[in-house]
């Protein structure tokens, strides 16, 4: 009898692993999409295409930093509902552009962790700069964002390493 309690046991503690995966380019592309299209959607001020990016629990968290102040915010409800009523507000959409780069990628079978850098540019030229951190959490086979930190710093300020990068 104890044979089988054991054996059973055994098989529990194998199945109740972590899926394992191997990194690899189209899971590192796919989060790449997301964290990409979510900002184009941003910019086209397409709420029903930017939220559909976001997860939609008590969980979600905003976080920016920029040099008009500090912003947070917890829960899809104070996320969703005030990104609603600014892109209601301000519906022009937005002409700059950007470019992420100097990914670092982390995950596994339902989580994800990415930093960038993120460049922007208005039509006339000037640049703003900023560190990006997103985790994602996999979802009806989706990715979603969960939180969401961006500390924008100075284009100058090439000596900025929020990241802590090597």
């Amino acid at each position: 009898m104890n044979k089988y309690i054991s054996g059973l046991c055994i098989v529990l503690l194998f199945s109740c692993q972590q899926e394992k995966l191997i990194p690899n380019e189209d899971s590192e592309e796919a989060i790449k999409a997301v964290v990409t299209g979510e900002t184009y959607a941003y910019m086209k001020k397409d709420y029903t295409k930017w939220s559909s990016f976001w997860d939609h629990s008590s969980d979600v968290l905003r976080l920016d930093v920029s040099d008009t102040g500090f912003s947070q915010t917890r829960g899809w409800y104070k996320n969703g509902a005030h990104l609603e009523t600014f892109f209601k507000e301000h519906p022009e959409p937005i002409s700059s552009t950007f470019e992420n780069s100097n990914y670092l990628i982390f995950y596994d079978a339902n989580l994800a962790w990415v930093a960038f850098d993120q460049k922007w540019t208005t039509e006339s030229g000037e640049e703003s700069v900023a560190k990006a951190t997103i985790t994602l959490l996999k979802k009806e086979d989706a990715w979603k964002i969960i939180s969401y930190t961006a500390i924008q710093y100075e284009a100058e300020d090439d000596t900025i390493d929020t990241l802590g990068r090597e």
